[in-house]
């Protein structure tokens, strides 16, 4: 794809955009209004605010856990090990949840792990 651009007009139109996220410059030699105030004062507080951090770390987690779903998808009734801070779980892997696994072990009983709990999973 090729883009013909105006470097002046492109210029310009970063000038200004950097103007109205930042501030102007005091180079620059138009008044600043109350509006521009206004949607950069806007602008700050919603991407700096709490609710912004937590919706931007919530679905940079929900990215992970469909990745590593994805990889507990391929064990799917085999037999693994998964790992975690509390020690290994051996088992047949029986189902694989939205963030949870669970694991059927030789016993025949069902353990339910997290995905926030999980460190390493192989096959035996």
């Amino acid at each position: 794809m090729k883009i013909i651009v105006n470097e002046k007009e492109l210029k310009e139109y970063f000038r200004g955009l950097r103007g109205l996220i930042w501030g102007k410059d005091q180079r620059d030699e138009e008044v600043e209004t109350d509006k521009e105030e206004a949607v950069r004062c806007s602008l700050r507080k919603e991407l700096y605010a709490e609710e912004f951090a937590a919706f931007l770390q919530e679905n940079h987690s929900d990215l992970q856990r469909d990745s590593f779903r994805k990889v507990l998808l391929r064990y799917l009734h085999e037999t693994v090990e998964l790992g975690t801070d509390a020690g290994s779980v051996t088992g047949v892997l029986d189902e694989v949840g939205r963030d949870y696994a669970e694991i059927i072990e030789s016993g025949g009983t069902r353990v339910l792990i997290r995905f926030t709990q999980i460190n390493y999973v192989h096959a035996v």
